[in-house]
């Protein structure tokens, strides 16, 4: 392998740094631009290793994690926050740039004070270590592949998740409980998640087992609330598919009342085993909270809140506005925003079971008002059908959550060439150490 001197010249998509030789680039792990490597790099070009960093980055920083190298979940961990901060505002300047051949001025990326242990939800896998049942091997799967990776504790994840981590394990071994073999279909426990309320302090644990059948699970649960009085609900979930989907249809609550509550931004909602809920809720609240400065609502207008989930952003919204109209696909979704709504009092949120395109188009025929639309879509982005239903619909603000700044851009190509024009653009970190951006664009109708 011929070895080449060169300097890291840019990061790609995930964030990884960029290097050129003989016209052809390569995306390596661990790199910070403007350093200096040494790279082993195969004859035909199609292979290349990291020898060594010859100049090291004043914005490097010794990761602290044991299995950084291994679990490639936190791939920014070798480089210092602020400068974590300042990449990803670059890289969303720059999307924008090349997209729309345009400057557009993007707002600094809003980080946390402290960027640790800020994960609400952790799900951990288990797997029998070779040579028998003594011990229980826990913990992530490598980036694309099902290697397990494992550890002890998480830099990212809540402290209070490793510990019930760790019972778990030693009551598995006492109890005789293999862990759930996905090629032969034997074993018992498969996955555990956990999710915690930053503001209750409420606990759950969802025990995934491979099948129905759990022995002895009263005393597990006895024992497992006894060593961890935190803990305030426990489930059984079934999944003995051969899936990478953690849950299963399936569940028992084997204690407590079967969900957690949490409050963000002076609303309660309710968290059950399968809800979807932002995973960092303090920077759920920084999110938020700038989206709806940006909306700069008032008091009489009409909120379409969009993909709404269980209701977080328009429960949130509702005491700014005359009335919110809340539309989700998922049925259990909508159940959970109806009985989150209860909970608060609020009356002016009304929920649809529906396709939010369709809803929208039929409000434009009947030429219904709508003020301000959020939409916070899937990772993909949304859809032409939906774009269209929206410029229908023709609200006069629009304000795009997006969780990959990529996918939203093509969405936003559609919106500017349809009438409407960007005001702003707001990146927030809601998960440090890793190349994953939140971004919030409002636009208003031209």
């Amino acid at each position: 392998m011929p070895q080449v001197k060169t300097k890291v010249e840019k990061y790609n998509n995930d964030l990884k740094g960029v290097i050129s030789y003989n016209n052809k680039e390569y995306a390596i792990d661990n790199l910070i631009v403007g350093e200096e490597v040494e790279l082993d790099i195969s004859k035909d070009q199609s292979r290349v290793n990291l020898k060594k960093v010859l100049k090291e980055s004043s914005n490097r920083v010794k990761p602290e994690c044991g299995i950084y190298n291994k679990c490639g979940g936190c791939s920014l961990l070798h480089i210092k926050y602020q400068e974590q901060l300042n990449i990803k505002t670059a890289f969303v300047e720059n999307l924008f740039f090349e997209t729309f051949n345009k400057y557009y001025k993007v707002n600094d990326c809003l980080g946390m004070k402290e960027p640790w242990h800020y994960r609400n939800k952790n799900q951990i896998v288990f797997k029998n270590v070779k040579g028998g049942k003594s011990r229980i091997a826990s913990g992530f799967y490598e980036v694309s592949s099902h290697n397990l990776v494992e550890f002890e504790t998480c830099k990212v994840q809540d402290e209070l998740s490793d510990k019930i981590v760790g019972i778990i394990k030693e009551l598995m071994i006492k109890m005789r409980y293999n862990a759930f073999d996905e090629d032969r279909g034997t074993g018992l426990i498969r996955h555990v998640l956990i999710k915690r309320s930053a503001s209750t302090k409420e606990v759950m644990v969802v025990i995934v087992t491979g099948s129905e059948i759990f022995p002895g699970c009263q005393n597990f649960v006895k024992a497992l609330t006894s060593r961890c009085k935190d803990i305030t609900t426990i489930i059984q979930n079934v999944n003995n598919r051969k899936t990478s989907a953690v849950l299963g249809d399936k569940e028992k609550v084997l204690y407590g009342k079967g969900f957690i509550t949490d409050i963000l931004l002076g609303k309660k909602f309710k968290i059950s085993a399968k809800s979807f809920y932002q995973i960092n809720s303090s920077q759920c609240e920084v999110l938020y909270t700038k989206a709806l400065e940006l909306a700069n609502l008032s008091k009489t207008d009409i909120l379409f809140d969009a993909y709404s989930g269980v209701g977080t952003i328009g429960l949130i919204a509702s005491d700014k506005v005359n009335k919110v109209i809340s539309v989700e696909l998922v049925k259990d979704a909508v159940s959970d925003a109806i009985q989150n709504a209860k909970m608060n009092n609020i009356k002016n949120v009304h929920f649809f079971c529906d396709d939010a395109s369709n809803f929208m188009k039929n409000m434009a025929v009947k030429k219904e008002k709508v003020d301000v639309l959020i939409m916070d879509p899937p990772r993909k982005g949304s859809d032409e059908r939906f774009l269209n239903a929206a410029i229908k619909l023709s609200p006069k603000k629009i304000v795009y959550i997006s969780c990959d700044p990529r996918t939203q851009v093509i969405d936003l190509k559609h919106l500017l060439s349809n009438g409407y024009q960007i005001t702003a653009i707001q990146p927030v970190d809601m998960f440090p150490h890793t190349s994953h951006i939140e971004n919030i664009v409002c636009l208003i109708r031209k």
